[in-house]
């Protein structure tokens, strides 16, 4: 049998080799040259171009390259009768963890402002906020949301937590559901934005959300772009009311160059970096699905299609 592949990333040649390595026997047929469709009975894709996954009679599952699946999701001719898998990895966790931890230090001790000072050659000291009087809100509590909140907890930070259903998470106070969203950001003076793409989390920060955050707030997005309204969130950052953004997704990629998003003196922008998979780790991961597939067992971080995630 053989592996539908499709990445159409800059260093899909570093992943199809460290799949072949892990599965040396395998045949890996490369989109659009994929041969005889009846061969097929895995594919490891991202953002596969629509109807493509219904014309292979033999497949037996679907695993994104991605812990994403929104564009998987999205193909109408998408089999949903066999399994379709997310990537897990620990290591895209851990990365995660970094970049919020990172990014809400940054924010916490002001070294925007000082940026701007030293292009300014401004000399000027502020008052500092400990991190036991910062609350940090974690939009999102799967396995990224969980690691994060370690990290910060460990540092001090007052967390806060909102999920679509109930859960439970040390040192979090948790809340759920439209009214605990609205609880969970009247107290987020840091909000992070760790939620799949999904009918209900669609433009699930506009301008309503906005509003309910404290005056001064500031908002990271390492979700999907289509989470946030843009329009709703750069008039929040223009009236002042959000002190700043620090934005690694966007609903295009990259923006436009004239979106302003790239010149805006209260944003941040990288380019989806937040929690990158690394191929070595990943191609393990796949490999075990694979086999898994093949055997009858149950395959790992299966989505739940009607959730989206």
């Amino acid at each position: 049998m053989a592996i539908l592949f499709h990445c159409p990333w800059d260093n899909a040649d570093e992943w199809l080799g460290a799949l072949r390595a892990a599965l040396p026997d395998d045949e890996f047929r490369i989109w659009p040259d994929i041969g005889p469709v009846e061969d097929i009975d895995f594919a490891m894709v991202w953002k596969l171009p629509h109807g493509n996954l219904a014309d292979l009679p033999n497949l037996l599952a679907v695993a994104s390259l991605g812990a994403g699946v929104d564009a998987l999701l999205a193909d109408p001719d998408l089999p949903r009768h066999i399994p379709i898998t997310r990537l897990v990895d620990p290591l895209m966790v851990d990365r995660m963890a970094e970049y919020v931890t990172a990014t809400v230090l940054h924010h916490h001790l002001g070294l925007d402002r000082y940026d701007q000072q030293q292009d300014a050659v401004h000399w000027q000291r502020h008052p500092t906020t400990d991190a036991g009087d910062r609350t940090v809100a974690l939009l999102g509590l799967g396995q990224m949301g969980r690691r994060c909140a370690q990290h910060l907890g460990a540092l001090g930070f007052k967390l806060r937590g909102w999920s679509r259903s109930p859960k439970t998470v040390d040192g979090v106070m948790c809340d759920h559901g439209e009214d605990g969203l609205k609880e969970t950001l009247k107290m987020a003076e840091i909000a992070v934005l760790l939620l799949p793409l999904t009918a209900r989390t669609t433009n699930l920060m506009d301008r309503s959300a906005f509003a309910a955050m404290p005056r001064g707030s500031y908002l990271i997005n390492c979700s999907r772009g289509e989470v946030v309204v843009d329009g709703d969130l750069l008039a929040a950052l223009d009236s002042g009311h959000l002190a700043g953004a620090t934005l690694d997704a966007f609903r295009e990629e990259p923006p436009r160059q004239d979106d302003p998003y790239w010149r805006h003196p209260k944003v941040r922008l990288t380019p989806h970096i937040a929690a990158l998979s690394s191929s070595a780790s990943a191609a393990l991961i796949l490999a075990e699905q694979v086999r898994r597939a093949r055997e009858g067992r149950p395959l790992r971080d299966v989505v739940d299609i009607g959730a989206g995630y």
